[in-house]
């Protein structure tokens, strides 16, 4: 019987170590779905702040637009040149209080401070002051800035944006210069040699694995584009300040309908007549960038996309909303201790946002908000949230420590020595790439399998968490 009795005990310690270690999977289980619904939450709000001041300023710029056009038409030259520096001021130094606004967003969904997400921001805004400025004694040639004092006030409201700390990351911010156009400046480059992709290569860069020999044979990093300072690194509206002679762009009639439908008082063709500074050579006016607020898909696929990706959404995009134009994309991460295997795991989610609108072209039929020829008036109306891959701009996001450290301090050093031997992971790619042995193990698999290869529709290898594809 005491021996019956022993088997009955070790069979209940058994049952109930079971019934704790289950108890446990399911705790963690619980915890980890509720971190990814906190992160999912956190990230689609900081998004979607982001993206509705974007629309905000945009707004604001347009309705200074539309003052500067009424003050030209009354011969105000002082208005004029008062409301031109109040735009170039928002352009630049509003979009970083979309950040702050971001920040408090995905506090309240519960969102700790992690100090990476702040960290390149920090040493960005100590470079603002030094490079930009023209101080550092290694250019001496200083930005060009869009007003007097801008650097030193653009480098105070990063510092201001930052300084209680992130529980978010921008993940579009563009730096000037170097936002792209050199597959050194591509992500997934990086991944493909990390993962023996040879597909990627075979539908990317198939003839830099064919010819290439050594770093010596790289392209320059493309220079700074000093065109692009009228806007924010940080969530740019991507709008362009060109001086030139309105009259060239709008006929009276389409000035006087503009009046008409955005400016309080009557205006006639005679007001127009005696302005001189419609006509004024070196007046400035916002208009959105071409470059950005191109089309944005065409049919169900990325209107740029030359393959034709398809995206799982549903029936065709309305011309009127067919536009690219600027986006926020914000990354949450959040660490869950998991009780029943003792360690740590680090989810991540990230969520883009971008405004829309539309406008009445000069023809009165609604569209685009860039249907005024581009000239920019208050438009945007609504705030969605819109598929990460269809909005692209992630090569420099500052919610990736090691991406933004490798592109501002390692390539530099990698063009004049060749790989370096460190800790970051994407040097480390360039050490395998650079080993001939590795590309001709490429171009032998793509010999015999490149048939086999097929485009990819998600995510590239060195996800966010989420999904590609909106939400």
């Amino acid at each position: 019987m005491k021996t019956r009795g022993g088997q009955i005990l070790i069979f209940l310690v058994m049952t109930l170590v079971v019934l704790i270690l289950l108890t446990l999977l399911n705790v963690d289980t619980f915890m980890s779905v509720r971190a990814k619904n906190r992160l999912e939450n956190a990230g689609d709000a900081a998004a979607l702040a982001a993206a509705r001041k974007q629309g905000a300023l945009i707004n604001e710029i347009g309705r200074l637009n539309v003052e500067h056009l009424v003050a030209a038409v009354r011969n105000d030259r002082k208005e004029c040149d008062a409301i031109v520096l109040r735009q170039r001021r928002i352009a630049l130094l509003e979009p970083v209080e979309a950040l702050r606004l971001a920040n408090e967003a995905a506090k309240k969904n519960g969102m700790a401070v992690r100090e990476e997400f702040a960290e390149i921001l920090r040493r960005h805004a100590m470079e603002v002051r030094t490079v930009y400025a023209g101080g550092s004694g290694r250019d001496g040639d200083p930005y060009p800035e869009p007003f007097p004092g801008a650097w030193t006030e653009y480098a105070s409201r990063i510092e201001s944006a930052i300084g209680g700390g992130l529980a978010t990351g921008p993940d579009n911010v563009e730096f000037y210069g170097g936002q792209g156009g050199h597959l050194l400046l591509n992500r997934q480059f990086y991944y493909a040699i990390s993962g023996r992709d040879w597909c990627w290569f075979f539908f990317n860069c198939y003839n830099v694995l064919k010819s290439y020999s050594n770093y010596h044979d790289w392209d320059p990093l493309p220079d700074r584009d000093e065109n692009s300072m009228d806007n924010s690194e940080i969530f740019s509206l991507h709008l362009a300040a060109r001086t030139l002679d309105l009259t060239t762009v709008f006929k009276d009639e389409d000035l006087l309908a503009l009046l008409g439908r955005y400016a309080d008082g009557t205006f006639k063709k005679e007001d127009l007549d005696k302005s001189l500074l419609l006509s004024d050579p070196e007046q400035t006016w916002f208009f959105f960038n071409p470059d950005a607020w191109h089309r944005w898909f065409n049919g169900l696929a990325l209107a740029d996309d030359d393959e034709g990706w398809e995206f799982p959404i549903a029936g065709e995009i309305k011309p009127e909303y067919n536009v690219r134009g600027c986006a926020a994309i914000l990354r949450c991460q959040k660490e869950v201790d998991a009780v029943a295997v003792e360690q740590t795991s680090d989810f991540t989610w990230a969520a883009a946002a971008k405004p829309f609108g539309t406008v009445a072209d000069l023809q009165g039929a609604v569209g685009p908000v860039t249907g005024l020829n581009g000239f920019v008036v208050p438009c945007m109306t609504e705030v969605r949230l819109v598929p990460l891959d269809a909005v692209g701009g992630e090569n420099l996001a500052t919610a990736d420590y090691g991406w933004v450290t490798h592109v501002r301090q390692h390539l530099g050093r990698y063009f004049e020595k060749g790989p370096i031997a460190n800790g970051c992971f994407y040097c480390r790619q360039l050490g395998v790439w650079e080993h001939q042995s590795f590309r001709k193990a490429g171009l032998r698999w793509l010999k015999y399998n490149s048939e086999t290869c097929r485009r990819p529709t998600g995510g590239g290898p060195g996800g966010h968490g989420g999904t590609s594809h909106g939400h």
